[in-house]
């Protein structure tokens, strides 16, 4: 039995040489999982099965790539990928303007954050609608990046809020706060992948990301299963931010941070519409609420007319890029968005004008005129009183 495997191994790694396929395999405890090329014969049966139970889902290739002493689990991403979507088509607003009151500005938002990178909320619905693994949901949502094992985090310290600590610590604490218990296991392992990239990318320090303590041992454990894994782009810790949910596109870094990120490109969020909460609220506002926060934020003042109050340039995904205040400036849509607390830059909105109500004058009736002949008993009084003495008159 000894000497067999080791003749199978020796097959293996002549098949290898003679056709250019390369095979999982396992050395001590470093294991690289890989599939050579996205080939239609490279995957097993069952494996293509499960791959093509995704519909618009491209297949994500793994390619073996040398290790090093710190890196130990090695997984590429395929290059080449067709669901990054580059549309400029205007986002359908969910109200009209039959529907708000007159007088109204309703704005229509979808999603809930920046949009950019991984959206948690998507990432469930992957995990739990489409059967996806923590690898698809990272490979989807920051395209052409590469997956590698630091071989670091067992014994590596990095700081949240300013406070040191063990890396599965700290990664799970962030874990339990952005996504809780009640998500997917593979939903998770991605979250705590973009967590640690995320400090990674700031050399070991969680920057902006809190955490919440005692997290649930499901959370724990999804952690400790990836730990060490980040992602790379150019052979560096790729910036991989993410947020509560999009509206059925992730925005463009471009966009909403005016910043060329390869990797955080508008891809899509196919089960948003369906399951998001946050997708397709409303909120109102009065000509009055309206012209007050405009006024108030940008020290302009507005002219008479609303409808030229806000005009929408929108970016890759449906995502708000610029918003032109009334011909008079042009500012950022993410920041606009803000000044009347919309919970993303993916918005629209509609305008209802105020009802012209016109005000009615009554013509005044015609005076009566006075009658040419006086009635009798007047003539009679008129008569007494001429012949009254000139002192009583």
């Amino acid at each position: 039995m000894k000497y067999s495997k080791y003749l199978i191994s020796l097959c293996l790694m002549l098949i290898c040489c003679f056709t250019g396929k390369i095979f999982p395999v396992s050395a001590g405890t470093v294991e690289i999982i890989s599939s050579g090329k996205t080939e239609e014969n490279a995957f097993p049966e069952e494996e293509k099965h499960t791959l093509q139970q995704y519909e618009d889902f491209s297949l994500v290739s793994y390619q073996t790539v040398k290790t090093s002493e710190n890196q130990e689990a090695v997984m590429v991403s395929d290059q080449s990928r067709e669901d990054i979507l580059l549309s400029n088509e205007p986002t359908p607003s969910a109200v009209n303007a039959e529907e708000i009151p007159a007088g109204t500005f309703a704005f229509t938002t979808y999603g809930w954050g920046h949009c950019v990178g991984m959206s948690q909320n998507g990432a469930n619905f992957y995990a739990i609608y489409g059967g996806w693994n923590y690898q698809d949901i990272l490979f989807h949502y920051y395209p052409g990046t590469v997956l590698m094992n630091t071989g670091t985090a067992e014994t590596e310290m990095i700081t949240v809020q300013n406070v040191p600590g063990n890396a599965l610590q700290q990664v799970a604490d962030i874990v339990n706060l952005e996504m809780g218990p009640s998500f997917s296991v593979e939903a998770l392992k991605a979250q705590a992948v973009a967590i640690y990239s995320y400090i990674k990318y700031y050399g070991n320090d969680a920057h902006d990301l809190k955490g919440k303590p005692n997290p649930d041992q499901k959370i724990i454990d999804a952690c400790a299963s990836v730990l060490g894994e980040a992602l790379y782009y150019n052979n560096q810790f790729a910036m991989t931010m993410f947020g509560a949910s999009c509206g059925g596109l992730t925005a463009d870094s471009r966009d909403i941070f005016l910043m060329d990120m390869p990797y955080l490109r508008s891809v899509s969020s196919d089960y948003d519409a369906q399951y998001d909460p946050h997708y397709g609220d409303v909120k109102y506002f009065t000509i009055d609420e309206t012209r007050a926060i405009i006024e108030n934020a940008y020290h302009i003042t507005l002219s008479e007319y609303p409808e030229n109050w806000i005009q929408l340039i929108q970016g890759n995904g449906g995502y708000v890029k610029q918003v032109v205040i009334d011909n008079q400036l042009t500012v950022a849509g993410d920041a606009f968005r803000y000044k009347f607390e919309l919970k993303s830059p993916k918005f629209t909105y509609v305008y209802a004008e105020p009802n012209e109500e016109l005000e009615i004058f009554e013509e005044p009736e015609e005076l009566e005129q006075p009658p040419e002949e006086l009635p009798e008993e007047l003539e009679e009084l008129a008569d007494a009183q001429e012949e009254l003495p000139e002192e009583i008159q």
